[in-house]
């Protein structure tokens, strides 16, 4: 390969040509990896478009319900894309993404996994905001919220988004000690339709005992005023639909 390139290719294209061949990883040219990229990564991005779209539909179909997009673990800035992509013509939303913007936290036992490790999915806070206004959404459209969740998500910062509720909720949170202080956060933008999704619904092997399940079964229990109903699911998400209180008997 370095034969060929430094034999036939001029010079800049030649410094090109490394460093394409330097940053993209061969197995990408392989059939493994055209499969990967065309079937079974598209298949991820197909399923989270059935969600944003049902969640579109049933906003609209339930008009209005105004408020905020909130989204707790921005990563890469693609579910925020997407959320943009699949929202802007049809409402007038803010976007407020939280993410300590340093990874995951430290692993305690309850979340332990091979895939999971401290500092894993570090995104810097500017170059996400750099992607999603470069996706099209205007810049005083969208905030960050910076910090680990046990420490940003105070009173506060709550009242500072106070009084406009919520219209969708998503929770990447990847771990239970993560998800657990994002719905307690959470319960004072709750309105009638307000959508919440669960990104990693079925982490840790599906386990209701483990990740966001657990912390959802435990608000639940907690807060038995709260009266929501399931709505669409896919082989990763789970999402619910706020429909009110419970009246006092």
């Amino acid at each position: 390969m370095k034969t060929f390139l430094k034999k036939h290719l001029p010079t800049p294209a030649l410094n090109i040509a490394r460093k394409m061949r330097d940053t993209l990883p061969l197995w990408r040219f392989t059939k493994k990896g055209r499969w990967i990229r065309r079937q079974y990564w598209q298949f991820g991005q197909d399923q989270r478009d059935f969600v944003f779209m049902s969640i579109a539909r049933f906003l609209h179909i339930n008009r209005p319900i105004p408020g905020y997009y909130f989204e707790f673990g921005c990563n890469e800035a693609n579910t925020m894309r997407k959320a943009w992509n699949h929202f802007r013509y049809l409402f007038d939303f803010q976007y407020v993404g939280f993410d300590s913007f340093q990874g995951l936290p430290a692993i305690s036992e309850i979340d332990e996994q091979p895939i999971w490790e401290e500092g894993k999915l570090a995104f810097a806070e500017k170059e996400f905001i750099r992607r999603v206004v470069r996706n099209g959404m205007p810049a005083d459209k969208l905030q960050t919220v910076s910090g680990f969740y046990d420490q940003s998500l105070t009173e506060p910062a709550k009242q500072r988004l106070l009084p406009t509720k919520a219209a969708v909720i998503y929770i990447d949170c990847d771990l239970y000690v993560s998800t657990v202080p994002v719905l307690s956060w959470i319960v004072d933008f709750l309105q009638i339709g307000t959508v919440i999704v669960f990104d990693d619904w079925y982490c840790f092997h599906g386990d209701p005992e483990r990740g966001e399940q657990r912390a959802w079964n435990e608000f639940l229990l907690a807060n038995p005023d709260l009266r929501f109903v399931e709505f669409v699911r896919t082989n990763e998400a789970a999402s619910f639909i706020f429909v009110g209180r419970k009246e006092a008997a």
